[in-house]
């Protein structure tokens, strides 16, 4: 996240400008320095000289929030890195990647403490009373409070500011957060995150860090590094980059983006996702506005773009296809403000591209992004609509090469493994070892490069994607490596799953629609294929389009076809593939068994 000398700058250029929004809460940028400079003070306070022999760490549980964007600041500014984590993931995974970080300092809203409870609980290797506490949520007693004494005096009928009113950070001691926050706050008899009494946890909630005496001088920053969670896998991994690195992907950024002061960006996407964090930091540091959601309703987003003008936006696939659907979503095109949407794009279909261009205008930009790359890749509204589903170009200061199973460089339309050289690529991962390689890609390569030259000998990482360049330097996904051994892989079968769910996101009669291949004593060896029709009624066209595409790409693999209202994403853009087949498992189990019945029925 920023760091407070940069918000100080804003501060004096414009210091009554809004730097972040989040419901009934506006912070201009000398209220958000004068919060992060209070914080960074409290933390300071809070880790002595012994708790710095080792690298000092955060870690946060929690959805956008400008308490959250405060304590990430401070942070930064302290040179402490704070990492996300997704509170969707199981608590043995979160427990292990908790004793991988080894963190000093958890910051956790209300509605993610039992996850951290439970994660701490199962994590043998993490001793919670070396922990430094931070819930976000005031006890009880500091969030009756009432509105005019948190606003300056500003109350609405309910005791909470009034929607745009001003807020004095400092003296914004948990009454003053949005209505959502000050809801979950009220009526407890007790912070459901707070330690028993008895316990030796340190504790030291916001409204205390944010009561702190200003700092006369802030101390050396103690690291210089950005840490991320990789989701998925058979074990936790961690990647991690220098401050270096994220200048250079800052400054391309801005230049990929256009992003300038007058911008007014609105966080859609959890910031525990690398790709919003640093999205975030970018609009802070040229001076936009920060606009938070935490709700992800669709109702509400569509407000926010409409109120507070929003150019930009980072939003979560899912959240994305709740507004495309809704009505109100038409409305941020006719205002013509909004002129960029960028959501993970490995997933996302024709129909979500055509819908977005329709009703928001061509603003739809597709990220091929991973915690490993960063933003690698991207598909603009104009290309969208030539170019197949999961194919990108290279991003500014990027270069993407195709590789053979000898590790050649290998010409445009040779299918390969793609390996990516740039500022956005980690240096490695926390604890273990990545394939990184020296190459040349040269000028026959067919390189995907937004370098315009030949950049020599450069440092690539090997992904685990399968892909393909053209001719123009634009790369299409084609499978995935998956770290498997290749003498237990069936290679076609991989490449012909994954170019059957590429068609099928191409299929402009689908909203959406997954290919998952299960092992089951109800189904056997056999293909799901969940889908959402494009209208009510229209599910017979679906159901004929899939039955056809299955059987046209992957003969040999029954398909179980079957339609349904949702398929859960991640924020990350992945489908989480345990939900959705709970969900769809047991109607296809009955449906089978019916068709035996009627057919034993007929035969007898």
């Amino acid at each position: 996240m920023i760091r407070i000398e940069h918000i100080r700058r804003h501060a004096t250029a414009r210091p009554d400008a809004t730097a972040v929004v989040d419901g009934a809460v506006r912070l201009s940028w000398t209220d958000f320095a004068d919060a992060v400079g209070r914080c960074a003070a409290g933390l300071t306070e809070q880790l002595p000289e012994e708790r710095r022999a080792r690298p000092v760490r955060a870690v946060f549980l929690s959805g956008p929030r400008w308490e959250l964007a405060v304590l990430l600041a401070a942070c930064a500014t302290l040179g402490i890195p704070c990492t996300g984590f997704d509170p969707a993931q199981d608590t043995d995974r979160l427990a292990r990647t908790l004793d991988l970080l080894g963190p000093s300092i958890v910051i956790v809203s209300s509605e993610h403490a039992p996850v951290l409870d439970a994660a701490l609980g199962a994590a043998p290797g993490t001793d919670a009373r070396e922990l430094l506490r931070v819930p976000l949520d005031p006890p009880a007693e500091s969030a009756r409070l009432s509105g005019a004494d948190a606003a300056g005096g500003v109350a609405g009928p309910n005791g909470l500011p009034e929607p745009g009113a001003h807020v004095d950070a400092p003296r914004a001691t948990g009454a003053a957060a949005s209505p959502a926050h000050a809801d979950r706050a009220a009526g407890r008899p007790e912070f459901a995150g707070r330690p028993d009494p008895g316990s030796a946890e340190p504790v030291r909630p916001f409204p205390d860090l944010l009561a702190s005496d200003p700092p006369r001088r802030l101390p050396e920053p103690l690291h210089q590094e950005f840490l991320a969670v990789v989701p998925g896998g058979s074990r936790p991994r961690v990647t991690v980059r220098g401050s270096a690195a994220e200048g250079r992907a800052l400054i391309d950024l801005v230049d990929e983006f256009g992003f300038d002061a007058h911008d007014v960006h609105l966080v859609a996407a959890p910031l525990w996702q690398p790709l919003s964090l640093q999205l975030a930091r970018t609009l802070l540091t040229v001076g936009g506005a920060l606009v938070l959601d935490d709700t992800g309703d669709a109702e509400v987003l569509a407000a926010l773009i409409a109120a507070e003008h929003v150019t930009t936006t980072m939003i979560e696939p899912g959240a994305l296809g709740r507004l495309l659907v809704h009505p109100d979503s038409a409305a941020p095109a006719r205002s013509g403000r909004l002129r960029c949407v960028i959501t993970p794009g490995r997933h996302l279909g024709r129909w979500t591209v055509d819908t977005a261009w329709a009703r928001l205008g061509p603003v739809l930009h597709l990220a091929l992004t991973s915690p490993e790359t960063g933003l690698a890749g991207l598909l603009t509204p104009e290309e969208s609509q030539v170019t197949r589903a999961r194919t990108g170009r290279a991003v500014l200061g990027t270069t993407v090469v195709v590789l053979s199973d000898e590790g050649e460089v290998l010409p445009a339309g040779r299918p390969g493994r793609l390996a990516i050289a740039g500022p956005h690529v980690m240096d490695g991962y926390l604890d273990g070892e990545a394939e990184f390689r020296t190459l040349d890609p040269g000028a026959d390569s067919g390189a995907g490069s937004a370098l315009g030259e030949d950049a020599g000998e450069r440092r690539f990482l090997v992904t685990d994607d399968l892909g393909v360049l053209d001719e123009h330097g634009r790369f299409t996904l084609t499978g995935r490596a998956g770290g498997v051994r290749a003498a237990v892989r069936d290679r076609a079968v991989d490449a012909a799953l994954f170019r059957l769910e590429s068609d099928l996101l191409n299929l402009p009669c689908l909203r959406d629609t997954a290919v998952v291949r299960v092992s089951l004593p109800t189904l056997g060896d056999a293909l799901v294929v969940p889908f959402i029709a494009v209208a009510v009624g229209r599910e017979a066209t679906g159901y004929a389009a899939l039955r056809t595409a299955c059987a046209r790409r992957v003969p040999s693999i029954p398909a179980h076809v079957i339609a349904v209202d949702h398929i859960p994403y991640s924020p990350t853009g992945r489908i989480r593939t345990a939900e959705l087949l709970r969900a769809v498992v047991p109607i296809l189990t009955l449906n089978l068994q019916l068709e035996q019945t009627v057919h034993q029925e007929i035969s007898a």
